[in-house]
């Protein structure tokens, strides 16, 4: 009798660590690295520091990007819009447009994105090859950037 109450106590213990096991192995495999996902920003500007802007072929040093996203208000407009202001480091104007039926999209590890959901027209994200993170950005506005 003793030996059968052993033998289960055993297999019960066998089953506790089984489950904690699963428990903690399910928990990682959730935590991996997950898509990275973003709603569309309204209402906030953001500006970012470029050092290498490639315009539609066109390259531009050390400039400021600004974007600025509107809402759509029922009175005037009935779409998403986005306004794009480029400026080098003398202040002077190289490019500003406003997309229409786009959206801004700003990320956790700083990459920024205008454009409709898997067809984006600007893209600004951070180099790897750099010491210092530069951010390199990508102005495509017909075909895109995929």
């Amino acid at each position: 009798m003793k030996k059968f109450m052993n033998a289960n106590a055993a297999r019960k213990t066998k089953m506790v660590v089984l489950l904690v096991m699963m428990f903690f192995a399910s928990s990682l495999a959730c935590a991996q690295n997950e898509p990275k996902t973003a709603k569309p920003l309204v209402g906030v500007e953001v500006v970012r520091k470029v050092a290498l802007l490639d315009i539609e072929g066109k390259y531009y040093q050390d400039v400021v990007m600004s974007f600025k996203p509107v809402a759509p208000d029922d009175f005037i407009a009935s779409k998403y819009r986005v306004r794009i202001k480029v400026v080098d480091n003398t202040g002077k104007s190289i490019y500003k447009k406003t997309f229409r039926d786009v959206f801004l999209y700003v990320f956790s590890d700083g990459q920024v994105q205008v454009g409709k959901p898997n067809f984006n027209q600007i893209v600004i994200f951070k180099s790897k090859l750099t010491d210092t993170n530069d951010n390199i950005g990508v102005i495509r506005e017909k075909e895109g950037i995929y």
